[in-house]
């Protein structure tokens, strides 16, 4: 039963991430939405993890609100041989600054704050994370992100670096609707993984659909597969 609280607690501390970062990526980018524009996005994955799985789906909802701030509310479940856990994440990113040049460097500071329910028991505050996020245009249709933060555990009451590291193409072909990227992401207390995914924009500017898939560079190695969509309005 322990193994698979924790994977479930793995599940949704993942969604809960995947909800702050740039779908379909782990990797959070550095664009802030404008004052009144939302965006609704949600995703399921499938993680597997010491010969357990568990599925989570998540749905969030994300508004700029001006100042250079965005804000949003995620739901999630995870599901693993028969339990369930919910949770629920706040999280919000504000415009730094953006450097002058050719290809301008903009830095945010992202945060979220996420807790957890399992069954039969009541919501509790899971986690806290806040991170500096730099993304820089680098040779033609490229983005590099990169993100630097610090993470608290607050029922293991344990606390950790956390980084990102991702490339991102513009988009394929003339009309740019297929984007690939790759990323690299972990924190100081286990192995890294490695992540590659898609994007298709299905209506320009609208509707996106994406998936990924990620592997953990270590012993047993942890898979990740995620499948998403997002709207604009």
């Amino acid at each position: 039963m322990r193994h698979l609280n924790l994977l479930i607690g793995a599940s949704l501390l993942i969604a809960a991430h995947s909800a702050q970062a740039g779908r379909p990526l782990q990797t959070e980018d550095a664009g802030v939405l404008d004052a009144g524009a939302c965006e609704l996005e949600g995703a399921t994955a499938r993680l597997k993890r010491n010969g357990l799985a568990s599925t989570d789906s998540y749905l969030q909802l994300g508004c700029g609100v001006g100042h250079s701030s965005q804000i949003a509310l995620a739901v999630s479940r995870a599901r693993a041989s028969g339990e369930h856990a919910s949770g629920l994440a706040l999280l919000g990113k504000t415009e730094l600054f953006q450097a002058t040049g050719e290809q301008p460097t903009t830095v945010t500071l992202a945060w979220i704050v996420d807790g957890t329910k399992l069954a039969g028991d009541s919501l509790r505050h899971t986690g806290t994370e806040i991170k500096l996020v730099s993304t820089t245009p680098v040779a033609a249709d490229y983005a590099l992100h990169a993100n630097l933060g610090h993470a608290r555990d607050e029922q293991a009451h344990a606390r950790a670096t956390t980084w990102n590291l991702a490339v991102e193409h513009a988009g394929l072909g003339a009309d740019k609707r297929l984007a690939p990227m790759a990323e690299i992401f972990g924190d100081d207390h286990a192995a890294p993984w490695w992540n590659v995914a898609l994007r298709f924009v299905a209506v320009p500017d609208k509707a996106y659909v994406d998936a990924s898939y990620g592997r953990q560079i270590a012993g047993g190695r942890a898979r990740l597969v995620t499948l998403g969509f997002k709207l604009a309005f």
